[in-house]
């Protein structure tokens, strides 16, 4: 049997959850399970790592990153369409919500449903009409349907009226993490990890607050943020709360990441709504004890595993921040409980559920 996944999220995600979740899938498929891809032109730094029937990756140095993409995805999309149209695999699994397949399709498809952001949080994304249009239309007519959580599969059918019997969940797996360990400069010797964008519905300005809260009795305290720099306004933000020299952003390498994780006295989840979290299984994977808000899916995923907070109150989340950092007793036992916890959560479980879905559309 051969499975086909097309080239959406590779043509415009450099790093990501929903590009890593088609790489580790890919790699944990049985032996018999083949699968096929279209020639790309990506800057997706999983492909690497695919088994070896991944067709020669290309790029290109010209332009920017939002010029080439456009590029990518219209390349990429020509090369989908026309081994959609050949056939020669079993089962179609798109790889985001594009419909370009509907029409040429031989076989039957599954669709993975990753969040509904752009449902939820519709003014922070310029694209926002099209992904739900073409979302709703890829769901509509998909044969089965994947969600990796229980969350997800009651938006599915909360907002889109979906029958839960058509849904099935798919939790994610923890990806391993570098075995290299590259210091950051700067983090200090005490710090609380934020990981990703720092957009809205991420929560990340009342964290600032909280971390306020912690700073004035923690002088030496740092907060470290692995992603993108902080913006200007971000910055005027920060010293405008007196954190300023207290604060770091950078983008951090596979490397970095697994150090900070390793080495921070708490990783923060603050975010307001999420699909699943991968970031929460990152950490625990490093042995880095975790604080979450008490949001969407976060109670499925985490369990006991965590210090909870409310999203939308910096003191209670400063209160949970500070009982990870300053307490060994509940360092130990969230570490205790997140090893448990992991078990849950391998991307055998996740590759094995799926090729029980691909196997039943086969004999359709």
């Amino acid at each position: 049997m051969k499975i086909f996944y097309d080239h959406q999220v590779f043509s415009w995600q450099k790093i990501g959850g929903v590009s890593r979740y088609f790489v580790e899938l890919i790699n944990h498929l049985p032996a018999d399970i083949g699968y096929v891809m279209p020639p790309m032109m990506s800057e997706n730094a999983y492909l690497d790592n695919l088994r070896p029937e991944v067709p020669p990756v290309k790029s290109w140095s010209v332009a920017n990153f939002r010029v080439r993409k456009k590029l990518y995805e219209a390349i990429n999309q020509r090369r989908s369409a026309r081994m959609i149209s050949d056939g020669g695999f079993d089962v179609l699994h798109p790889t985001y919500y594009s419909t370009y397949f509907l029409k040429r399709r031989k076989t039957p498809y599954v669709i993975t449903v990753h969040d509904f952001i752009h449902e939820k949080y519709p003014q922070h994304f310029t694209d926002t009409a099209k992904v739900i249009r073409e979302k709703k239309e890829a769901v509509a007519n998909a044969d089965r349907i994947i969600a990796i959580s229980e969350h997800t599969r009651r938006d599915l059918v909360d907002i889109y009226g979906i029958p839960a019997d058509r849904v099935d969940v798919i939790y994610h797996g923890a990806s391993p993490l570098s075995s290299v360990h590259e210091p950051v400069p700067g983090t200090g010797d005490r710090f609380i990890l934020f990981v990703g964008d720092r957009t809205k519905y991420k929560n990340f300005l009342n964290l600032a607050e909280a971390f306020v809260i912690l700073s004035r009795n923690d002088p030496e305290l740092r907060l470290v943020c692995a992603g993108k720099p902080f913006s200007d306004a971000e910055r005027r933000h920060l010293s405008s709360l007196g954190i300023g020299d207290k604060s770091m952003a950078c983008f951090a390498s596979d490397s970095q990441l697994a150090w900070l994780y390793a080495n921070t006295a708490c990783f923060v989840f603050p975010s307001a709504y999420e699909g699943f979290g991968l970031p929460i299984l990152e950490a625990w994977s490093a042995g880095a004890p975790v604080a979450l808000s008490r949001a969407s899916c976060f109670p499925e995923i985490a369990g006991s595993a965590a210090s909870w907070f409310e999203p939308d109150d910096p003191a209670m989340m400063a209160c949970a921040i500070g009982d990870v950092v300053y307490s060994d007793d509940t360092r130990a036992r969230l570490r205790y409980l997140a090893s448990e916890r992991l078990k849950m959560f391998t991307w055998e479980k996740t590759a094995a559920r799926t090729t029980e879905i691909y196997r039943s559309l086969s004999a359709q």
